[in-house]
């Protein structure tokens, strides 16, 4: 894809980069794509694949850092910040996203759609179930969440497989901080291998429902599409399992819930369908 590199700055003077191709005809539409932990706005063929897709429905496409990006990096703000998913707060994604929901409208994009993978879904759905409706985020009707999980303490402490482990991680990141050593990187083996700083690992993982998605999904108004691989959630680990069954029980009229057939958590082997799944959510 050709494109150009482009940039932002958030409400606290973090600078983020992305990368912004348009199609072939103009578009008032335009779909932000966010990476998920570890992740960055040019290394995922997944990313590009979700951004080939909306070109090719007409649409532009800017696919963005969030301040979680790679493992680790340093902000450019006169005081230096550690940034990067080993330090980040998911919370802080909504002036992420705000800055460059405010981009796109500087843009003179009028539509604009948010396609997220994994931790980037969750920070999405966060966001737009916490929006300020006065601001940028009225510009967003449409979401499409890729495999999110849920971040939820008490559902991680009853993985029948990995809950000791859970728990072993969460105390000692809870210890670290309690003694002021909020920026420790742990090691950890659930519910992702990683390396971690203690204040990020008891934000994310020991923060109760907070960034639980099925404790405020109800709130989200942009028209959802929430998609997931059949391994995940037929047999993956308790932040998966059955996901797609639970939300469907619980999102408004106008959502919808889909399971590609066969597919993990990166869609590796299924690529074209979860396309044509895309393609026909866009065009509706």
């Amino acid at each position: 894809m050709l494109g150009r590199i482009v940039d932002t700055k958030t409400s606290d003077q973090i600078q983020l980069h992305g990368f912004f191709v348009t199609p072939a005809t103009s578009s008032n539409r335009i779909w932000i794509i966010v990476h998920g932990v570890n992740g960055n706005f040019y290394s995922s063929t997944l990313l590009m694949q979700l951004a080939q897709t909306a070109i090719e429905a007409g649409n532009a496409a800017l696919l963005i850092n969030t301040r979680g990006h790679d493992l680790a990096s340093f902000g450019s703000t006169e005081t230096p910040a550690r940034l990067g998913s080993m330090y980040e707060i998911i919370e802080d994604a909504m002036l992420d996203l705000r800055a460059w929901i405010g981009w796109c409208q500087r843009e003179g994009f009028e539509q604009i759609g948010l396609m997220a993978h994994s931790l980037g879904a969750v920070k999405c759905a966060f966001a737009l179930a916490h929006q300020d409706l006065r601001d940028e985020w009225k510009a967003v009707d449409r979401f499409l969440a890729l495999s999110p999980p849920r971040l939820n303490t008490e559902l991680l402490l009853r993985d029948p497989a990995k809950c000791e482990v859970f728990r072993q991680h969460l105390n000692e990141a809870q210890a670290f901080c309690r003694e002021g050593k909020d920026n420790h990187v742990m090691r950890v083996r659930f519910p992702l291998p990683n390396w971690v700083s203690a204040r990020t690992f008891a934000d994310k993982y020991g923060s109760g429902d907070k960034y639980d998605y099925l404790t405020w999904v109800p709130k989200i108004s942009a028209r959802t599409l929430w998609m997931f691989g059949e391994h995940e959630v037929r047999l993956g680990s308790a932040n998966f399992l059955d996901a797609d069954l639970l939300l469907s029980e619980r999102l408004p009229a106008g959502h919808l819930v889909g399971v590609i057939e066969n597919a993990d958590h990166s869609y590796r082997a299924t690529r074209e369908a979860l396309r044509i799944a895309i393609v026909e959510w866009i065009g509706q």
